[in-house]
């Protein structure tokens, strides 16, 4: 089939006015202007979306599907007291629950214009039901509270691929995230490390988000301290800042470092040429009032840069390009090309899959969002800083239509039924 629009933006290469794309099965075959793939695929249906934008579907590379059904249960607070009542409400909800709650967090992601996501999963259920609605990416199963010797095991119990390479080819790829330096002890850090290097496969850790985080680090106290005591196993404070704790246990090299927050100016070097990559959330940094990242100084340091919404539990939704705008008020040097591409290519490479999703080629999935902005002359600057959820006109991912005229192409109903029976849930454990 022909997709053709008033724009197609690549990303990988300029904007073309009247553009069109044909979509062979799951990948893209051709993309160029409209009248010349129509001359060159003159017996092929061509569907047109006047008024639109075509761009690749956005990535996000940091959320918690299996959280959506939590959304608007904890109201913002200091994060040491949020993370608290956290366990308190997943505690309630079973793996029925939790794919639920991931089959309405990857919805939401469609609405939004996102088919690929860095996803913290509890178990199989979230990539399962992800890839069931259509939505791509890099599936970080969590492990904490347990030693280094036990990972195996808990990945046994968790149902983590016994080979991720060939069990996690295709479209849900697979790794592991060992969570934070205070729930995961250095050993388990090291081991979960070595684990998905043998595996070649994703790393990622939340770090550095927030003060009280870094004074555990560094001192051994504060309101994580009987956290750490209780899950991180063998933990004793190191005197480092967590960038470099976390490089002291050589687990920094091609890591996907989530928040980022509190990195001092000593460290932005050493974070920016080892991480594979740097996620910011910045709503989710004001609803658990964690600080400002320092964007603009790791950027200017030459670090990746992809962007997640972080979980339904500490945002008011998973709308990618309104995180954009967020990043962009804290980093105004930003410009519109290069904020585009932390939502798309640039996020793709953090995550390790820019060899299929992130921009618009032949060869690479057959992923795009097609956003209603009619009239526009400058589509990057106008998407970028007025586009939303509300401009999706249709979201294709795999050559599938997930979203048409604004609408999921698939019934929903049961999914929210059952999502609201897993917030009640929820909410009932959280009141005690």
């Amino acid at each position: 089939m022909l997709i053709s629009a008033d724009w197609v933006v690549p990303v990988s290469g300029p904007p073309i006015r009247d553009g069109a794309i044909r979509v062979d099965a799951s990948t893209i075959a051709d993309i160029g202007p409209r009248d010349e793939l129509i001359e060159r695929h003159p017996h092929v249906t061509c569907t047109d979306f006047p008024g639109c934008i075509i761009t690749p579907g956005l990535v996000n590379a940091h959320t918690h599907l299996s959280l959506t059904v939590l959304e608007g249960l904890i109201p913002p607070q200091e994060f040491h007291e949020w993370i608290g009542r956290i366990p308190i409400a997943v505690r309630a909800l079973n793996r029925d629950d939790l794919a639920v709650s991931a089959s309405l967090g990857a919805i939401e992601c469609l609405m939004a214009g996102t088919t690929v996501v860095g996803d913290i999963a509890y178990g199989p259920e979230a990539p399962a039901a992800a890839s069931d609605k259509g939505v791509a990416g890099m599936f970080f199963w969590e492990v904490l509270g347990i030693g280094g010797n036990d990972l195996e095991k808990q990945l046994q119990q968790d149902d983590f691929p016994d080979s991720p390479p060939k069990s996690c080819a295709g479209r849900a790829r697979c790794g592991l995230s060992p969570h934070a330096p205070y729930t995961s002890g250095p050993e388990l850090l090291r081991a979960a490390r070595r684990l998905t290097r043998e595996h070649n496969s994703g790393f990622a850790v939340h770090i550095a988000e927030s003060p009280a985080e870094v004074e555990l680090i560094m001192d051994g106290t504060g309101a994580l301290s009987h956290l750490a005591l209780r899950l991180a196993s063998g933990f004793s404070a190191p005197g480092l800042t967590p960038v470099r704790y976390l490089h002291s246990l050589d687990a920094l090299e091609g890591t996907v470092a989530i928040h980022c927050v509190h990195v001092p100016p000593s460290d932005i070097r050493l974070l920016a040429n080892n991480a594979q990559g740097v996620v910011f959330c910045p709503r989710s940094n004001d609803y658990l009032h964690t600080g400002l990242a320092p964007i603009t100084r790791l950027m200017n340091a030459g670090a990746r840069i992809g962007l997640g919404t972080d979980s339904s539990a500490s945002n008011t939704d998973l709308d990618l390009l309104k995180e954009l705008r967020a990043l962009i008020d804290r980093a105004p040097t930003i410009s519109s090309e290069r904020a585009l591409r932390i939502v798309t290519i640039e996020g793709a490479e953090v995550l390790g899959l820019d060899n299929s999703f992130g921009s618009l080629e032949e060869g690479k999935q057959a992923d795009l969002a097609i956003w209603n902005m009619p009239g526009t002359s400058d589509p990057i600057r106008d998407l970028v800083h007025h586009g939303s959820g509300d401009s999706i006109e249709a979201v294709m991912s795999a050559g599938l239509w997930r979203v048409r005229s604004g609408q999921p192409a698939f019934p929903t109903r049961n999914i929210e039924l059952a999502a609201r029976e897993a917030t009640s849930k929820a909410a009932k454990a959280l009141k005690g």
